[in-house]
């Protein structure tokens, strides 16, 4: 319910509206899906949980910035609420044997898995060409989820700097990506 109010109330944009009837469709996973296969929230709900958080620590780390008035209250639930939409229909539930430290034994543990449907590109960037299929977003939104990921994402991994450039750019982006890493590591852990 906090994130439906969160989202009507901030998100006005043409498309928004089909947005939201895409994530509340039985064609969206976006309400059940874990936010990772097995880290931080990887349980049922976890990904809401983890955009909700990540909403929360942007709007903290915007006025502890002194940035307050800078971005639309719009942007700001686009792109923490929406950063890893990458994620619907993304997992599956499967199994793995797992031994019992304890008593040696093998059992079947639960798990998610990736299954990946639509390989349309990175982490980020598959967000943003989702949401770019219902709604325009600005450059410096496109700018923030690109880079929330931070010195986690597999291009900065394979040598490429832009993320400090984007960084140098958009404070936005660099707020994104504390709020993410504040929510995965303190408040989701």
């Amino acid at each position: 319910e906090r994130f439906i109010e969160l989202y009507k109330t901030n998100i006005k944009r043409p498309g928004s509206e089909k947005l939201l009837e895409y994530l509340l469709s039985p064609h969206s996973d976006f309400f059940e899906a874990p936010a990772s296969a097995r880290f931080h929230g990887s349980y049922d709900g976890g990904l809401l949980e983890h955009s909700l958080n990540v909403y929360d620590c942007l709007k903290i780390g915007i006025e502890a910035a002194g940035l307050q008035g800078t971005y639309s209250e719009e942007t700001i639930a686009i792109v923490s609420l929406m950063h890893d939409l990458c994620k619907v229909n993304y997992y599956k539930k499967g199994f793995r044997n797992v031994k019992d430290e304890e008593t040696g034994q093998w059992y079947k543990k639960e798990v998610y898995e990736v299954d990946e449907k639509f390989p349309c590109g990175e982490h980020a960037d598959k967000s943003i060409i989702i949401l770019q299929n219902f709604i325009r977003l600005e450059p410096e939104e496109i700018l923030a989820i690109r880079a929330h990921m931070g010195g986690w994402d597999t291009a900065v991994k394979g040598g490429n700097a832009f993320i400090g450039k984007i960084f140098e750019r958009s404070k936005l982006a660099l707020l994104l990506h504390l709020a993410d890493m504040g929510a995965t590591y303190l408040m989701e852990g």
